[in-house]
């Protein structure tokens, strides 16, 4: 059983690791695009801008962070820190599924491959949940 928690623990970690990788991705992306427009950054001082920077600075850590989390509290009786990874799971899954769809809803997305890596990073939230309940529910026998 030791293996299948261990296998739970390294599934999420990837996914906090992947989904950290989309993330900067999307924002290299961002940024060739702005450029391409040509029109001295204006969809960049949109969205992220000034604010939405200082935010990504903070998220990038927050996902950097996760998969160390996950790994310091295995060893933990309680299960309230396993819990709390399921939580934060859900709170980032949540923050950029409103965050696109935001932008899907002002028309700011005008087709799919405008919605690929958004698409997939929230694949990535759905297994780093469901991993993150398997593992606050796991049990050893």
């Amino acid at each position: 059983m030791q293996l299948q928690e261990e296998s739970l623990r390294s599934q999420i970690a990837l996914g906090w690791a992947m989904g950290l990788l989309i993330l900067a991705t999307m924002l290299q992306f961002m940024t060739v695009e702005s450029i391409l427009m040509d029109n001295n950054f204006r969809s960049l001082r949109f969205d992220p801008g000034r604010e939405g920077l200082k935010m990504i600075v903070y998220l990038i850590a927050f996902y950097a962070l996760m998969p160390i989390y996950v790994h310091l509290v295995h060893g933990l009786r309680s299960r309230v820190y396993r819990w709390v990874a399921v939580g934060l799971a859900v709170l980032g899954f949540l923050f950029f599924l409103l965050h696109h769809l935001a932008h899907w809803i002002y028309g700011q997305r005008p087709d799919f491959s405008s919605h690929v890596l958004d698409l997939v990073l929230h694949l990535i939230g759905i297994w780093v949940i469901v991993n993150s309940i398997r593992w606050a529910r796991f049990h050893e026998s």
